[in-house]
């Protein structure tokens, strides 16, 4: 009976969940001049949301997005805790998911660019994927290599 450890896999998603967190506060955009966050941005809509009267706009719509986006992180990283591989690959997609909507409103103009908390995000989402796929074939291995009594 040969088993193999969930360690590696668990590490993976794990420090792959928190990146993603993290990434959400590094710059998103960023300029010669200027570098905003997520939030920073839907700060920014809602002081031009108060300037054109608007009563419901942008800037709730992006803080949504930025909400739901923390929460699917958070819920990948419990179950990556709990090393359970299917719902930390299901929540991290749907964070990517909501994370590519979110960037959807966003495109470079000017002298703005992808600041590096984007591409963190990516990275550290695939390295979830990655190790969410491998816990569960570590899982699917560990139960087939359990001798039948």
């Amino acid at each position: 009976m040969n088993k193999k450890s969930l360690a590696g896999p668990r590490a993976l998603t794990i420090i792959g969940s928190l990146a993603m967190l993290v990434s959400l506060v590094l710059p998103y955009a960023t300029s010669s001049n200027d570098t905003m966050t997520a939030l920073t941005i839907a700060e920014r809509w809602k002081e031009m949301q108060s300037v054109a009267n608007m009563s419901v706009g942008v800037s709730e719509i992006i803080l949504v997005m930025i909400i739901a986006i923390a929460i699917f992180t958070v819920l990948a990283l419990i179950f990556a805790l709990a090393a359970k591989g299917i719902p930390t690959l299901v929540f991290v997609v749907l964070a990517i998911l909501a994370y590519v909507y979110f960037n959807l409103s966003f495109t470079p103009y000017g002298s703005y660019g992808f600041g590096f908390g984007v591409y963190l995000f990516y990275v550290a989402a695939i390295a979830v994927i990655a190790g969410s796929i491998w816990m569960i074939a570590i899982k699917r291995h560990n139960k087939a290599a359990i001798p039948n009594m």
